[in-house]
């Protein structure tokens, strides 16, 4: 166990890829809803989307083929994800074992997230970390979004740690690019849907997360 003078004073995570793999998840959403329309999604759509907001996400493929209403075509994809999420979410060993060492060790720990606060309490529920976590910043919480540093800073700001003394915790380049400009200690774990060149503006790439790789 890592000494508790080498702990960090904060650490910020991101959710979706970070602590559970739900890009797979909503990648699988996301081609089976714009298949409906006649477009097939390529490894090409998913770098570019990867990390952003939903609202984001939408302009992109909007501007790619005719989604119809985008209320109908929003609960449709809402709805494939959620049939998906009860039935084939999993969260990542290794950020499950390191959220509660630092939960252990007496950490404040926060999530930064692209998607919705609701979104990320369901994800910290599935994975009975929600006691661990405590302050949630999703896309619905804030104006600015990720890569812009807002859900990072503001993050910091209700754990009351100035945010140049917290680590983040990331796994796209978005992330990585949000968190740096809040001025975090930042880490980036390598999951599938990344390359290290990805996640290159970190402070640290590791392979898989543990409590050492979070002290700078």
């Amino acid at each position: 166990m890592i000494a508790p003078a080498m702990l960090p004073a904060a650490v910020v995570f991101d959710c979706d890829g970070t602590l559970a793999d739900t890009e797979s998840l909503a990648d699988q959403a996301w081609t089976e809803a714009l298949a409906d329309r006649g477009y097939t999604l390529t490894a090409e759509d998913l770098r570019a989307v990867v990390g952003h907001p939903y609202a984001a996400n939408l302009r992109y493929f909007q501007a790619r083929v005719d989604l119809g209403d985008p209320e109908v075509f929003r609960s449709g994809l809402r709805r494939r994800f959620l049939a998906l999420f009860e039935t084939d979410l999993v969260l990542h060993e290794d950020a499950i074992e390191v959220v509660r060492a630092l939960a252990a060790g007496g950490v404040p720990i926060g999530v930064a997230s692209s998607s919705t606060h609701e979104h990320v309490v369901r994800v910290l529920d599935h994975g009975s970390l929600s006691s661990a976590v405590q302050v949630i910043v999703g896309a619905d919480d804030v104006d600015e979004h990720k890569p812009r540093p807002g859900p990072y800073l503001a993050a910091a700001a209700a754990l009351g740690v100035a945010a140049v003394h917290c680590t983040a915790v990331e796994d796209t380049g978005v992330g990585v690019a949000a968190a740096r400009a809040a001025g975090m200690f930042t880490v980036a774990v390598l999951r599938d849907h990344q390359t290290p060149d990805d996640l290159a503006a970190a402070d640290r790439v590791v392979d898989r997360l543990t409590l050492p790789a979070l002290s700078a």
